[in-house]
């Protein structure tokens, strides 16, 4: 009898428990590749709104050089569908195309390093070097 109770109180207080995060620390813990951070990542996009979506996936575009393999082990649970805000590796793969044509480069070159360093990273490179490619057309399109 005791077991199921201890059960209740479990699934009571998880959910209590997950809503306290503090996205702020989570998000920078991510960015800088704290393991325990990244792991969390895919029960943190389980939750989260439009915006924390947003902010987990710039978090992991930063944490591919920062801590490659923990952050794709994370995309490869969000891609299956565990985040309902959170497009995955089709966004967090991609150049931040906001950004100024230095600053997506440096993303470029950190970013494929890393890529080619692990064995797992070939679909996230994928995406990476078409959406390189692409700039490339666009640019050489508007220079015409």
């Amino acid at each position: 009898m005791k077991y199921p109770i201890v059960l209740l109180l479990c699934a009571l207080t998880a959910p209590a428990i997950a809503d306290v995060t503090d996205w702020s620390s989570a998000v920078k813990g991510i960015a800088a590749g704290d393991a325990h951070w990244i792991e969390q990542t895919p029960a943190l996009a389980a939750r989260a709104d439009v915006k924390q979506a947003q902010q987990l996936e710039d978090a992991l575009a930063t944490a591919l050089t920062t801590n490659t393999n923990a952050t794709l082990k994370a995309l490869r649970t969000i891609d299956a569908g565990k985040g309902p805000h959170m497009v995955g590796s089709d966004i967090v793969c991609t150049p931040p195309l906001e950004k100024s044509p230095a600053e997506i480069d440096a993303f470029y070159q950190r970013t494929r390093r890393a890529l080619l360093e692990t064995v797992d990273g070939a679909r996230c490179l994928w995406i990476l070097e078409a959406t390189m490619e692409e700039l490339k057309a666009d640019k050489a399109r508007q220079a015409k």
